[in-house]
């Protein structure tokens, strides 16, 4: 008999030595160990226990989503789940997942998020595709100045400045629906290589406005090999570019491409509608090698506090919207949205509403960044009436598409 349970502190190590091996990945030896100790610190952690033998585990850290409109949602960050080889098709991942979303529900958590390793397992529990990110390649030589650049000035942070300046630079300018919150762990993860001297060379540079107000970042470094040395270039690679406006992101851009010795930068997580596309006189030299993948799946733990919380486009047209969650029985209902927001109907019977889906779907849509037609057309929303579809795209879009930028 599988016993899930809290993870006990003690216990942690076996837990991570279950989910390496589950993920194909080496076992942490003493050092990396040591270092990752922080993050179960912040974790919300369940393991399956065979007897004295560890065969799972799931986590999720305790952030907070932005959604349209701004709000910050409390959300499980769902990370660390693997079962062992020799306890698989016995239900420990369907144990852990459902017990991780239903605490996280009661413990108040509006959203959970997470980033699914198969595409294949977590619509079971209710999750659905809400963002895509593009991996991307820039090549500035061939792209022309950049137009729409905000004004400003540009500054290399010293390392002892990294983690005072960065963090809450994040906080203030990265404003996007599926932006999360980075709790300590993680941003020494995301600086640890900015935060020390040696190995590959890593840089942020701050842009400041005008009137020297901070209002964007870029973290990157350039890898050299002999190649590089032969052609005299290398090769850049940045990983955060968060600004408060387009033009600052820009600005941003127009840095990178200034920068001397390289030809190309590349991004593996890009938001699907990067504006510095459209800035370029040559679009070609902006090229996505690797566009639309799954950066974000969500699940809502609370629709009435979801759907209240965000904000909804300008139109004179409603929709009633019936959610079936087999999982949590408190999300089984029918809401009324309209752009002055979402509210509970009670004793309405879900078959006379204009439409009617499952968790998964409703939480694909949350964001902005799938239409309602479109799962619709895929056949995971029943229709009942076709213009309060048409209503349901305009109401839920997002201005901008959705994009987290964070891995944990």
């Amino acid at each position: 008999m599988v016993e899930i349970r809290a993870t006990r502190p003690e216990e942690r190590r076996a837990a991570a030595n279950v989910v390496s091996a589950a993920l194909l990945h080496s076992q942490p030896d003493d050092e990396a160990w040591e270092k990752s100790v922080p993050s179960w610190d912040g974790a919300d952690s369940l393991s399956a226990w065979d007897g004295d033998a560890c065969v799972g585990h799931a986590a999720g850290y305790r952030v907070d989503t932005i959604v349209p409109g701004g709000a910050r949602l409390a959300t499980s960050a769902v990370s660390r789940v693997g079962v062992a080889a020799t306890a698989r098709r016995r239900g420990v991942a369907t144990a852990l997942m459902r017990q991780l979303v239903t605490e996280a529900a009661a413990r108040g958590q509006v959203l959970a998020s997470l980033r699914a390793s198969e595409a294949v397992i977590y619509s079971r529990f209710g999750f659905g595709v809400a963002g895509l990110a593009s991996e991307i390649r820039f090549r500035p030589g061939e792209s022309g100045p950049l137009r729409g650049v905000a004004p400003g000035s540009m500054r290399i942070l010293p390392i002892d400045e990294l983690l005072d300046v960065v963090p809450p630079l994040y906080d203030h300018v990265a404003t996007r629906p599926g932006i999360i919150t980075r709790p300590e762990f993680l941003w020494k993860r995301y600086l640890e290589d900015a935060l020390k001297a040696g190995g590959d060379a890593h840089y942020i540079a701050v842009h400041a406005d005008p009137g020297g107000v901070d209002d964007g970042f870029v973290h990157y470094f350039v890898k050299w090999s002999d190649e590089s040395f032969e052609d005299g270039a290398g090769i850049g690679e940045f990983f955060d570019l968060f600004g408060a406006t387009p033009g600052v992101e820009l600005a941003l851009w127009s840095y990178l491409a200034d920068i001397d010795l390289v030809r190309t930068w590349t991004a593996s997580e890009r938001p699907v509608d990067d504006v510095v596309r459209l800035a370029m006189p040559n679009q070609r030299a902006y090229s996505i090698r690797n566009g639309g993948w799954d950066e974000q799946w969500l699940r809502l733990l609370d629709v009435d506090a979801a759907l209240t919380a965000r904000t909804y486009g300008d139109t004179t047209s409603s929709v009633t919207i019936a959610v079936d969650d087999d999982l949590l029985a408190h999300n089984t209902g029918v809401w009324h949205v309209d752009s002055n927001g979402a509210k509970r109907l009670g004793g309405v019977n879900p078959d006379s509403a204009d439409l009617a889906t499952d968790i998964a779907a409703l939480s694909a849509t949350y964001l902005g960044g799938f239409r309602w037609s479109a799962l619709a057309a895929a056949g995971r929303v029943q229709v009942a009436d076709a213009e309060a579809l048409a209503a349901a795209d305009t109401l839920f879009l997002s201005p901008v598409a959705p994009f987290c930028g964070s891995f944990f």
